[in-house]
Formats: structure tokens, sequence, C-alpha cells
């Protein structure tokens, strides 16, 4: 009896085993079933979710649009350019319906005035300006303007030239007056230092025939300037006689009336002309008349846009006076072209 309980007892134990064991795995089994589903699910919901996102889409307009505020500023300079080109236009002025009624001139007879000057009046009134100071202010306006002093003569000039007659009456009337030619060098050296650079300038030296520092005026810069300074110490004739290779007028002629057209041709606004008054030619050695020179300047004054005003510095010498020589007219020739006039010695 015991052996039988025993038999079925270990019966139904190896059959609960196996039960258990199988229960077991199934158990396992099942539950990897459902991590693998749980798995393959979560896969399908990431892939589903990523799908419905697009790529991003990098790409620019073809038009760019400027801000407003630079539009209205284009638009502005354009106004502008369009305004400022536009041609200004000015009615004709006529004045014909005027001249329709305007009776005829009447004949006025010819008559010959000639005008007396009293140059001493001139001359004192040109002083008279000269120490108010209208002449300098007047003068300083222009901006290209120095202050010029030559021989006790000031001037605001933006275009001179000083014209230095050598010969040797000049030299002589010069040292007879106490004033040795090397200190008028000295005079001119000093001038050109005291010039500011817009002014335009010049030296001619002559006796018969001239030699000038340039052909034209030259503005006053420090190459100019050093150039001008070399040329006084190397040229600039101190004992009376001319040098080689000195110029005349284009047809040979020399004396002061092609001397002066050649200083006019620089178109100065001032011309201070050093002389004792005794101009002469080559051809027969005759002196040039006082009216011939003034003729020939009032010709020469024509051709400018402005009158050009010439000072005289003169050194009187007392054998000038005679046949026709300009001589004491060096006055004349200055009061006449708006300068001033200075006498040394005698």
């Amino acid at each position: 009896m015991s052996d039988s309980l025993t038999a079925r007892f270990q019966q139904r134990r190896s059959h609960s085993d196996k039960a258990r064991k199988k229960s077991l795995w199934v158990s396992l089994l099942q539950a990897a079933v459902v991590i693998l589903l749980i798995l393959v699910c979560a896969r399908f919901v990431t892939v589903l979710v990523l799908s419905f996102q697009e790529d991003p889409d990098f790409s620019a307009p073809k038009t760019i649009y400027l801000p407003q505020r630079k539009l209205e500023h284009q638009m502005a300079v354009s106004e502008f350019q369009n305004a400022a080109a536009a041609p200004a236009t000015i009615p004709q002025l006529t004045t014909e319906s005027l001249l329709a009624n305007v009776p005829a001139l009447p004949v006025v007879p010819d008559v010959d005035f000639t005008p007396v000057e009293n140059e001493a009046l001139v001359s004192e009134s040109d002083a008279l300006f000269g120490q108010s100071g209208l002449m300098g202010a007047l003068g300083a306006l222009s901006s290209q303007a120095s202050s010029v002093s030559f021989l006790g003569i000031t001037e605001e000039a933006s275009r001179f030239v000083i014209v230095m007659d050598i010969s040797t009456s000049v030299v002589n009337s010069a040292a007879a007056a106490g004033v040795d030619f090397n200190s008028i060098r000295e005079e001119a050296k000093k001038l050109i230092g005291n010039l500011n650079a817009n002014t335009l300038f010049g030296f001619v030296q002559h006796s018969r025939r001239y030699d000038a520092f340039q052909n034209t005026l030259v503005p006053a810069t420090v190459a100019n300037k050093d150039s001008a300074l070399k040329w006084l110490d190397d040229r600039f004739r101190t004992d009376g006689f001319s040098g080689g290779g000195w110029r005349g007028g284009p047809d040979g002629s020399d004396g002061i009336l092609p001397i002066l057209s050649f200083v006019f041709s620089m178109q100065p606004d001032v011309i201070f002309l050093i002389s004792d008054g005794g101009y002469f030619t080559s051809e027969g050695n005759q002196p040039v008349p006082l009216n011939d020179v003034l003729s020939h300047i009032r010709n020469e004054q024509r051709q400018l846009a402005s009158d050009v005003r010439i000072h005289a510095i003169h050194f009187p010498d007392e054998r000038n006076i005679q046949d026709g020589r300009v001589g004491d007219g060096m006055r004349r020739i200055a009061t006449a072209n708006g300068g001033k006039y200075r006498k040394i010695g005698r």
C-alpha cells in the first residue's frame, strides 16, 4: 500500500515539474512576443512621425528690395540732378519798340581839343590816395596780389614786370644821386622774397636791346624765385654795357618801342619803368621822342582788357632835356597811365 502511494506521489511530482517548466517557457515566450510587438510598434510609430517632417529649403528671392529710406534718398538725388541739368532760360531783351520813334542825332561839328595836363596836381592827388591807404585796400581785394615796393614806390600787384635801363648814362646818373646799381639788384632780390606764390612777375633789363628773365610772367614759386635770384646774380648788368645775344624787335629794330611791345605782350597789370629818359635807337643814333613813346603805349593799352599802370622811377640827366628826348617826360608817362612818378637825384 505504501509503495503504491509513493509511486503515485513521485509520478504526480514529475508531472507537476514538467507542467511548471512548460508554463515557464510559455511565459518567457509570451514576454518575448510582447517585447517584440512593443519594439515593432515603436519602430512604426517613429517612422510614422518622422515621415511627416519636410527637409528645410534654403532659397532666396530673385528680386531684392532696398530699404524705403534709401529709395527716398535716390529719388531725391535724381530729382536734384534733373533740376540742375535743366538749362536756365533768360528772356531776351529787345529795344526795337523804343528805337522806332527816336529822332536822328544832330550833327556835331568836329572840334580839336587839346587837354592841359597839370602834372604837379596829378602827382599830388596820387600821393593823397596812397597816403589814405585806398589804393592799397583796393589792390588787396585780389587774393593773388602782393605788396610790391621798389625804389620808393609801393604797389599792390598780381602781375608785374620791372623794366630796368642799364645803359651807361643811367649808371652814371644813379651814381650821381648816390645810388649804386648793386644796391638796386639787392632791392630787387628783397622784393622777390616778399612775393606770394600766386603773384606773377618778370624782369627785363635793356640798353638799346633787351634781355628778359623769362619770355612770360611766371608765378612766384620757390623754384622760380631761386631762378630769378640766380639770374640777378649772374645776368644783371651793373657796368653800363649790354650783354651778347640781347634781342631787339622782330623786324630788327631796337630802342624803347620794341622793348615796350615785348613787355606789354606779357600782359602785366603793373610796370615799373626805371630810366634817365635818354632812349636812343641804333639806327642813326637818334633819340626816341616823348610823343612817340606815349603814342606807342596808348596803342598797346588798347589791345589789353584793362589798362596797365606804369610807374616811372627817374634818374635825371641834364643832357636829356634836348633833342626831343623823353627826359623829364618820364612824369607824363606815369601820370598818363595811372602810375606814380619818383625822381631820384638833382
